[in-house]
């Protein structure tokens, strides 16, 4: 989904519907995501999360917030990208030990 805004952003430019409407879905999906994934480490119990996943969950965090602060040039391009790897990555850590304790159940 944010590779489609991203895609609209440069094909249109910023002050296109097109790009809006594509920023509000990208936006709805990383909230959703993000919502989902938090209720799951919760009801999961934080102990039972791995701190590889807590920690990445903070630099995600800490570079979305860090994209706010700068948000245009180099410096928004790199804490934007590293928003995106970190995110994904914490999302696959969650994934793996989610995985990892049905396995252990069954």
């Amino acid at each position: 989904v944010s590779f489609v805004y991203h895609y609209t952003q440069l094909e249109f430019g910023k002050n296109r519907s097109e790009v809006r409407l594509a920023l509000l879905i990208d936006y709805f999906c990383a909230g959703s995501a993000l919502i989902t994934g938090g209720v799951y480490m919760v009801q999961a119990g934080i102990t039972a999360v791995p701190l590889e996943s807590l920690v990445s969950a903070g630099v995600a965090i800490v570079c979305l917030s860090l994209c706010w602060v700068w948000e245009f040039g180099y410096p928004y391009i790199f804490w934007h990208s590293l928003w995106h790897i970190a995110s994904a990555y914490t999302g696959y850590l969650v994934g793996q030990d989610h995985l990892a304790n049905i396995a252990a159940q069954n």
